[in-house]
């Protein structure tokens, strides 16, 4: 584990320095590409203060990745004025897509890092469990408002949304999607299965929803 529990402001800020040049280190050279004597000098720092408070160069890279996490689910929670629900997975797959493009390679390298992770593993935790987790959330909720059919496997669910998200990241690397249409692709996936397992109001503001999609497409093309 990371040593950075109950750190000064100062220590905070040092901290946040190192997590960004970790990052653009990330995406400058990939995750080889990223050598901690280098992190430190970059971050103004000494090599034996990187050490105290990262063991390893992939406990840096979790770390950075980690808050980079929490800073966009804050801003996806303070989209999502109504909490959990089938607007606030739609909040996750916008500011997911803005910030693919916003840090395409750093994006790219993480992305190739988890298809070549192993199950178990801490990036698997964190990028897949993690956000399955937060998927889960959403759908108990929409269940426990009636919105999903009776009978839907919340669980199941969960794991299709999931394959989606991250299929679309996957697929832009591969150069099988542009970047520019990841916004709308994964708002479309995401609806699209929603749609097949909602009911009543809720489905059919989504309906909606996905038509003024659809029709913005129609519009741009």
């Amino acid at each position: 584990m990371s040593k950075t529990k109950s750190l000064t402001p100062r220590q905070e800020d040092r901290r946040h320095r190192i997590l960004m040049v970790a990052r653009q280190m990330v995406a400058d050279y990939g995750y080889g590409g990223m050598v901690m004597s280098e992190v430190a000098e970059r971050a103004e720092v000494s090599p034996t203060t990187l050490y105290n408070l990262y063991n390893t160069k992939d406990e840096l890279l979790l770390e950075a990745l980690r808050e980079l996490m929490v800073i966009s689910y804050q801003r996806v929670g303070e989209m999502s004025e109504l909490g959990p629900g089938w607007k606030y997975l739609l909040n996750v797959m916008e500011y997911g897509a803005a910030l693919r493009a916003s840090e395409p390679a750093y994006a790219e390298a993480i992305t190739d890092a988890l298809l070549r992770a192993v199950q178990g593993d801490a990036l698997t935790e964190l990028l897949l469990h993690s956000v399955l987790q937060d998927f889960l959330h959403s759908l108990t909720k929409m269940a426990e408002q009636g919105e999903l059919k009776e009978g839907v496997d919340v669980e199941h669910l969960a794991t299709i949304l999931l394959g989606n998200y991250w299929s679309t990241f996957m697929l832009i690397n591969k150069g099988l999607e542009a970047i520019s249409r990841m916004r709308i692709s994964l708002l479309v996936n995401v609806l699209s299965v929603l749609i097949a397992s909602s009911q009543g109001a809720a489905r059919e503001e989504m309906e909606r929803t996905l038509e003024e999609i659809r029709r913005e497409v129609a519009s741009n093309a």
